[in-house]
């Protein structure tokens, strides 16, 4: 497939400098911002449905971005102008173009000039992006010079910018990755803009805070004719690329003075995968929330609710944040939660549970998607007592955040030089560029195959999500010791091209090998390198010695089921090499995590 990284024309724009950021913490959760739902009427479902095909509008022009999750605000409550949708990089990105006539279509790029891009299109009408990590790119824009009209992802969202009153529309962006200079983007099902008021008019998007629940919450405890609610839950696309998740948050509220789960109390949630054809559920991981995992619940508003036995009652307004059950314990006894990796290529869920266990009190709001959403969002579902799932007929999903990144790491094999297209490469004797030889005496590396020719790089190329080494030199990625043989001393990380222009994103990866032992006449070794939650790259690098060969099979696939890896005891030095033991003092890393000796 093509990579954009090296086609000779630019089909992604990236904004220079940094989006315009609005403060929306204060006062973004107030009664008078949450419209009433009167008219919204629930149904019952007889089993939770799945996620139909997309459809196209009306006049038969729309495309979307599957897999692709939304942008919402940061953790400290900010949100950007534009409208987001977050890609993992190095995946290709399909702009499936649904027009029913494509006799006459055209796909532009309109940033400063528009540029027409239509000849990089498929033969099917369908537009195959790729992007580099961390940028922000204006998205591809469908043209129909027929009928007159122009669709890009989410077009029918608007942002209310409250303090003018007026709207600004197709303010939309793609995100390879969701870290955006110093901020995290929470990431949620649909687009979170335009849910703010302006002056009697809701834009599309609307955020909601009541339903018909007992309690007069739109999710959360309460009962739905008579049955108490023992949780709900909300349903996901497959996404493109695995996802390390650190946290999930609910933007709710309580009439408990003390908060939405009282002290000695916990709430669980699931992550699920789910088989469509059954809808059979696999669990993925636990979650847990204690009565200390809240922000906020402390703004009040009186009277809150609609009907009578509510009408007198203070709603507190916050912030829960669920948590892996599944803690890392270091050698000093500190817990930590461990990042989840939700798999990519897999319909998946998030199941709330024990709403209405005794002192549990919490009101979760919602987010009433637009008529185009609505077409590939699933809404969220009430699961109660009696074993009904009740929704609501207008589409309308659960404000649940997704506090993670994208952990899409791209150890390259094939088609990502121009070189392989050009007429004097020796495909005949390529094998790959993971595909490494390292001489007898473990002094030179090679591409295999390709030693005394130009096309000898010497390396792997690794792309990964988040820089090789944080600010303070530590690793985000290592090599899955269980794949490490004793003979590779260790990997040499270049990490120099990382943000140049020809090849961003990608690392250089040199392994360190030993000298090929009397009496040995070759050896070979598959090597994983391995990121946040042990989500694994999508091939492996393959390092030969002396006759060693290799025939081109048996790389292994994207992993899809992102499962995480056992890890050995090894520890390393601050700048990648194995040592038996830490002196005192001495900061180590293990299991890619960093200590000091005490």
């Amino acid at each position: 497939m093509r990579k954009l990284l090296f086609l000779s024309i630019a089909l992604s724009c990236a904004l220079s400098g940094s989006a315009q950021k609005a403060d929306l913490k204060d006062g973004f959760i107030t009664k008078q911002q949450i419209v009433d739902m009167p008219n919204q009427k629930m149904e019952r479902a007889a089993e939770v449905k799945g996620i139909g095909p997309n459809r196209t509008v009306a006049n038969s022009v729309y495309y979307t971005i599957p897999g692709a999750l939304f942008a919402g605000w940061t953790t400290e409550g900010n949100g950007y102008k534009y409208s987001m949708a977050v890609v993992p990089p190095f995946v290709d990105v399909t702009y499936a173009n649904q027009m029913t006539d494509k006799s006459r279509y055209m796909w532009e790029i309109s940033a400063e000039e528009v540029s027409d891009v239509t000849e990089a299109a498929e033969e099917n009408g369908d537009f195959i992006s790729n992007y580099t990590p961390g940028g922000m790119y204006y998205p591809l824009i469908l043209v129909s010079p027929r009928a007159n009209v122009t669709y890009q992802f989410n077009e029918e969202n608007y942002w209310v910018r409250t303090e003018s009153g007026s709207t600004a529309n197709d303010l939309s962006m793609v995100v390879a990755t969701n870290q955006i200079g110093e901020n995290t983007l929470m990431m949620t099902a649909t687009d979170l803009h335009g849910s703010r008021l302006s002056g009697n008019t809701y834009a599309r998007n609307t955020l909601s805070g009541w339903g018909f629940l007992s309690t007069d919450f739109l999710f959360g405890s309460g009962s739905v004719s008579g049955s108490p609610a023992w949780g709900f839950e909300q349903t996901y696309n497959p996404l493109l690329a695995p996802l390390a998740l650190d946290d999930v948050r609910l933007q709710g509220l309580t009439y408990n003075e003390y908060g939405p789960i009282p002290d000695g109390k916990s709430l669980k949630a699931y992550i699920l995968t789910v088989d469509t054809l059954t809808d059979e559920t696999t669990v993925v991981a636990t979650l847990e929330a204690l009565s200390s995992d809240t922000i906020d619940f402390k703004d009040a508003s009186p009277k809150w609710g609609s009907k009578d036995e509510n009408a007198n009652k203070t709603a507190y307004f916050g912030e829960l944040i669920y948590r892996n059950a599944e803690k890392f314990v270091d050698p000093f006894g500190n817990e930590t939660p461990l990042p989840i990796a939700v798999p990519a290529g897999k319909v998946w869920r998030i199941q709330f549970e024990g709403l209405n266990d005794e002192g549990v009190n919490l009101g979760v709001y919602g987010v009433i998607n637009g008529e185009v959403e609505s077409t590939y969002i699933e809404p969220g579902y009430i699961l109660t007592e009696d074993g009904h799932a009740y929704t609501f007929q207008s589409s309308i999903s659960p404000y649940v955040s997704l506090n993670g990144q994208y952990e899409m790491i791209d150890v390259v094999s094939r088609d990502f030089l121009t070189a392989e297209s050009q007429d004097g490469f020796p495909a005949e004797q390529f094998k790959g560029w993971n595909v490494l030889r390292v001489s007898n005496d473990g002094q030179e590396v090679f591409t295999e195959g390709m030693s005394g020719t130009d096309y000898d790089m010497g390396c792997a190329f690794v792309g990964t999500t988040k820089p090789w080494f944080d600010e303070d030199e530590f690793p985000n990625y290592d090599v899955d010791e269980e794949t490490l043989p004793d003979w590779i001393e260790s990997i040499q990380v270049d990490v120099s091209e990382y943000e140049k222009d020809n090849i961003t994103g990608y690392n250089l990866v040199v392994p360190v090998c030993q000298p090929l032992p009397a009496g040995v006449t070759g050896r070979m070794a598959e090597i994983d390198i391995v990121g946040s939650a042990g989500i694994t790259g999508n091939n492996k690098i393959i390092v030969l010695q002396g006759d060693a060969q290799y025939d081109g099979t048996g790389i292994a696939e994207v992993n899809n089921d992102a499962s995480r890896t056992n890890r050995s005891k090894n520890l390393y030095n601050t700048v990648g090499q194995r040592i038996s033991t830490a002196a005192k003092g001495q900061i180590f890393i293990k299991n890619g995590m960093k200590f000091i000796k005490k």
